[in-house]
Formats: structure tokens, sequence, C-alpha cells
């Protein structure tokens, strides 16, 4: 899958863009990291996509590099120590497959990792958004702003999950997506955490004193319209990942040693 040999000492950074501008910005953090000593950085874009999984896919298998982090054009990593800390928690654990830095330990019967699933979402991420119960009501007065998610705290230096969060994806291993269920952009995330896990790695989020990135959103906000047919089409892609992945819907991540490899 990955081009043969593996850079052990590489990162691949790798986004689907439409937008420069919020690509230019997520660019800057990425080029503020600390580099671990001998190490190198590959930025791959990606431009007119029409399925993120297709987009991931080619290129993972196209890159050398042994870590891949596949991250939304407005992922704005904040953690200027981010590349040695994954490189730490991968080596601590070799069955670590995957990580993010929000996501659910049981999956409701939706299949969506945050819908009426509090008490097992962990994690924390930082977004630039409007919000509060007044943000439907006071509309474009309501501002946006930086604001911290929290979820659930993470206890120890990480925690197993069953599905992680799209706005980041970070691997140390190559596992094929699944370009066969669904294009487009909207929950490709759930599969690929279910492929990690049927092959006995482990999908975690670290533990974050603060959140390690900024999940900005989109410059221009969208339209009553807009967010209708986004819902559409994810409800559509979330009946395929119910009947593909049925086994793993409500189930807690810790009772998956029947449904996985190891």
């Amino acid at each position: 899958m990955s081009a043969s040999p593996v850079d052990h000492k590489k990162f691949a950074f790798m986004t689907c863009v439409n937008d420069g501008t919020l690509y230019q910005e997520c660019l800057k953090h990425i080029d503020s990291l600390h580099v671990p000593n001998g190490c190198t950085i590959e930025k791959i874009a990606v431009a007119k996509a029409k399925s993120i999984s297709e987009a991931y896919d080619s290129n993972m298998k196209k890159s050398d590099a042994k870590f891949k982090i596949c991250l939304h054009q407005d992922t704005f990593i904040k953690n200027k120590n981010f590349l040695i800390d994954i490189c730490s928690i991968f080596a601590r654990d070799p069955s670590i497959g995957m990580m993010g830095v929000v996501g659910a330990r049981r999956l409701p019967p939706s299949g969506l990792w945050f819908r009426n699933n509090w008490w097992y979402c962990y994690g924390k991420v930082s977004e630039y958004r409007r919000g509060g119960i007044l943000q439907s009501t006071l509309g474009p007065m309501n501002k946006r702003k930086e604001r911290i998610v929290s979820f659930r705290k993470v206890r120890g230096s990480f925690m197993p999950m069953l599905v992680i969060d799209g706005l980041i994806m970070i691997t140390q291993y190559d596992i094929p997506w699944r370009t066969d269920l669904y294009g487009g952009f909207l929950y490709y995330e759930g599969p690929h955490c279910i492929e990690f896990l049927k092959r006995g790695y482990k999908v975690i989020i670290p533990q974050q004193k603060k959140p390690w990135v900024m999940h900005y959103g989109p410059r221009v906000e969208r339209t009553k319209v807009e967010q209708s047919v986004i819902l559409r089409k994810l409800e559509a892609n979330l009946k395929i990942f119910r009947r593909e992945y049925g086994d793993f819907v409500g189930k807690d991540v810790r009772a998956l040693s029947s449904l996985t490899a190891r």
C-alpha cells in the first residue's frame, strides 16, 4: 500500500483543498511545528477531489512516509510539539494504528459519533464559530469567535475510541480506505476507523492539556438550503455505514474483541 521502502522519519500531511486562503493558513501552522531531528515533512494538496476517501487512499499509496496526517484545509495545528507528541505515543504502543483529537468510545444507533452520545464522547478541539442557544435568533449578530469544545476528559496518556472525527486523522500504518462505500466528503472517517479496529489496531485520542488543533470552519456561512442538502447526504451515507458495520453500532470499544483480528 505504501511506496516501498517506508521512510520512518517522514510525515505526510494530506489535504483536500477548495479554499486557497484556508489552506495557506493551514500550511502556516504546519510550517511552524517543531520537527524531530532528522525528520522531513511532505505536504500533499488535492484540488477538485470528488471523494475524500479516494483522495486520501490514492496519496497514501504514493507517499513513502511512515506517518500520515489527513486533515481538513481549515484544521490549524496549534500544538508546536505535535510531531514529537504523536511519535512518542505511537512508539509507546505499536498496536496504535490511528489517533485523532475528538471522538467516541461507543457509536449510538444513528452511527454518528456525537449525536445523542455525550457520555461516550472524549477529547477537545478549539473551534472558530458562532455558538450558544441564541445562534439561530441572532444570526450574523452572533459573531464568530474562538471557543473550546470539550467532551469528557481522557484518562491517562490516551484512550481507545471506536470512532474519531475526520478533522484530523493521524496514522502510522496504511489501511485501505473504503472507497467503494460512498463518495463525497461526509462520514468517511467512520468506515476508516472500523477498518483499523477490524485489523486489531487501536484508534485513540491522546490527553490534551490544551486543544492541539483549531477547526476554523468555512469562511462563508452555509445557507439553510445548503445545510439541508448536506444533512440529506449525510443520512444517506450513515444508512450505508449502518448496513455495512451494524455489528459495531451500539457497542463499547472495550467489548469488540470478538469482532477484531487480535
